[in-house]
């Protein structure tokens, strides 16, 4: 089966893999590529918690932590300005 390569270097994968696979909107997909034999394989996954930990580590460089009384704070403001 033949697939385009976008500009963006986005690939669609055509809707009898989707079903094939069935993959859904928001699935994720592990990526391993084989540069010898110039080939890319797909597995569906599921995210682990695990994966996740410290993934916006970045963002929060020289801020503390906020304390529980802090978070219960914010949490009271931030339920006040729905009402």
């Amino acid at each position: 089966m033949l697939m385009k390569v976008f500009n963006k270097g986005q690939v669609v994968i055509p809707a009898q893999i989707r079903k094939d696979m069935d993959l859904q909107v928001g699935d994720m997909l592990d990526v391993s590529i084989d540069a010898k034999r110039s080939c890319i394989e797909l597995k569906k996954t599921e995210l682990k918690s695990a994966q996740l930990a410290g993934s916006l580590a970045a963002y929060a460089t020289a801020k503390p932590f906020p304390s529980r009384r802090q978070m219960h704070e914010a949490f009271a403001l931030g339920m006040s300005n729905e009402t």
